[in-house]
């Protein structure tokens, strides 16, 4: 049997869209729910609001953030990044 993997979720949402925040991590979230339904769940989140794309991932916080979890090998809380 296999494992089920956890996965953290990692959008983001740029103010230039004039997109909602709100709106726009559900629809993400739901997104990459439905992406990996089947092997296992998201069990943490990281969402950066107001950077753009355009940004290294260094430069913006919750990825910046998400980066330094995935160097914790031994103890981070997931398995994979969604």
């Amino acid at each position: 049997m296999t494992m089920a993997k956890r996965f953290a979720f990692y959008g983001r949402v740029s103010t230039e869209d004039q997109q909602d925040p709100e709106s726009s991590k559900a629809w993400q979230l739901s997104r990459a729910s439905q992406l990996i339904e089947s092997h296992g769940e998201v069990v943490a989140e990281y969402f950066d609001i107001g950077q753009s794309r355009s940004l290294p991932w260094k430069r913006r916080p919750e990825a910046s953030r998400l980066l330094e979890d995935i160097r914790r090998r031994d103890d981070r809380p997931f398995d994979a990044v969604v």
